[in-house]
């Protein structure tokens, strides 16, 4: 199957291409090959077993079968078989998800990581000596080449997907608008209840990451929402006990590795305009933060007006982790507003997991409740304010942020203009009423 193929020499068209391809299959092979026979020679294993291992090695806290046979390319069955195999070994464990018992977490025990390593130190090894005829700059020109190639076909010759310069994802707006009951997201859950919009980042098998797509639907969702008046406050929200761990590394992170300049810009000014409109829609938004929240879901709570911490959570801002700068999507300017610029600092230059306990203590987190508890705890802090003056509630969030770029004088002078607009609304009319009544105002709004 794999024997050479000979190219008639009569061949008009495509010569080149073809024999690039060739040289390509061949020399996989051959290096798959020597490692193959490397493997069972020296660790009695194969290499569909060291993949597997490799994949559970990047998942300390276990992958789902499902996500394994994908990121494998591989059938449910195969993957079920090399599981049944490994654990009989102990070198994985299984347990059954708690939350869906149908699935199937497997993750590396301490013995198989051990194994692991052992081989992946070999692998390495192995690798570096089978390149080695070429120098580091001849493999870095190589690998850059053969990035591009990848980026642009998948196997069986199809584009592979990715933003494109002209109606790309990106660049793409949704057709969202209000009203917005019944709206349903293709990317993330939606519901209004009570005045109350409640987004829900919902890939819970990977911690909710974001895609592009996600991205670019909350974007307009949030744009939306500034048009929506059965809205009054938003709370947001992630699946399976955790908020949400970022960017998805092979959806997001790994398609950007290979783009242009225009394109990664594009992807920056996509990701920076979602906290534009969480900023932009006049309801308060309140985040519930449980478990991880990572990367672009750190900046998601942080650009929420208000923020419910469960115990236990932990929040990272990991751009410096993957080599990246920590100005990004607004974290320099809104980070050291909240915390203060010395710790800001050093959890954008670090990277490192703020506690539940330490946000709170630092202001990040308004209110620190019982595991589990910060959905119901956000909803509460909601319920509030849509009992509240929601057009006041909005001017106060207009103001909030309008004044970061004002000098005292002139936030003085713009409050006194916002203040007398809302004492020409309705509801300043109700609260004195009420007042006089020594009973309790029922605002509506306007």
């Amino acid at each position: 199957m794999n024997a050479p193929v000979e190219i008639p020499a009569e061949m008009p068209a495509h010569r080149s291409e073809v024999r690039l391809w060739l040289r390509l299959l061949t020399t996989a092979n051959t290096i798959e090959a020597e490692i193959r026979r490397r493997l069972r020679d020296r660790f009695n294993t194969t290499l569909p077993r060291f993949d597997l291992m490799a994949q559970l090695e990047r998942a300390p806290d276990g992958i789902q079968l499902g996500e394994l046979s994908r990121r494998m390319m591989v059938s449910n069955g195969n993957v079920t078989g090399l599981v049944e195999r490994l654990a009989q070994e102990e070198l994985i464990d299984r347990q059954v998800s708690e939350a869906d018992r149908r699935a199937v977490q497997v993750r590396l025990t301490p013995q198989g990581r051990a194994v692991f390593t052992e081989m992946a130190r070999a692998h390495a090894d192995w690798i570096a000596e089978l390149v080695g005829a070429l120098d580091p700059a001849e493999q870095e020109a190589l690998s850059n080449q053969l990035s591009a190639l990848k980026a642009s076909v998948r196997p069986g010759g199809t584009p592979k997907p990715r933003p494109r310069r002209q109606g790309g994802t990106m660049r793409h707006q949704n057709a969202i608008a209000a009203p917005l009951a019944g709206f349903t997201p293709q990317h993330f859950g939606f519901a209004i209840q009570d005045g109350i919009a409640t987004v829900t980042l919902n890939r819970p098998e990977k911690k909710n990451p974001l895609t592009f797509e996600s991205y670019a639907e909350l974007r307009d969702t949030f744009r939306a929402l500034r048009f929506e008046e059965s809205v009054t406050a938003v709370v947001v929200t992630g699946a399976g006990g955790n908020f949400s761990s970022g960017g998805d590394v092979f959806e997001i992170i790994e398609p950007l590795t290979t783009m242009g300049a225009a394109d990664l810009h594009a992807f920056t000014t996509m990701t920076g305009d979602l906290v534009k409109e969480m900023r932009a829609c006049p309801q308060p938004v309140v985040a519930a933060v449980e478990g991880v929240c990572a990367g672009a879901g750190a900046i998601i709570a942080m650009a929420s007006d208000l923020r419910v911490a469960g115990a236990g959570a932990k929040v990272a801002f990991l751009f410096n982790k993957v080599g990246l700068a920590g100005c990004d999507m607004g974290a320099c300017a809104i980070l050291p507003r909240i915390i203060g610029q010395g710790r800001a600092s050093e959890l954008l230059y670090t990277g490192r997991f703020m506690s539940a306990e330490e946000g709170e203590r630092w202001g990040f987190f308004n209110r620190l409740v019982p595991a589990g508890d910060a959905l119901d705890a956000a909803r509460g802090t909601a319920r509030a304010l849509v009992q509240g003056p929601a057009y006041a509630n909005g001017l106060t969030k207009r103001m909030l942020h309008m004044e970061w770029a004002m000098g005292v004088d002139a936030a003085i002078d713009a409050e006194a203009m916002a203040q007398a607009l809302c004492m020409k609304t309705q509801d300043f009319r109700r609260a004195f009423e009420a007042f006089a009544g020594k009973t309790k105002p029922v605002f509506e709004g306007n």
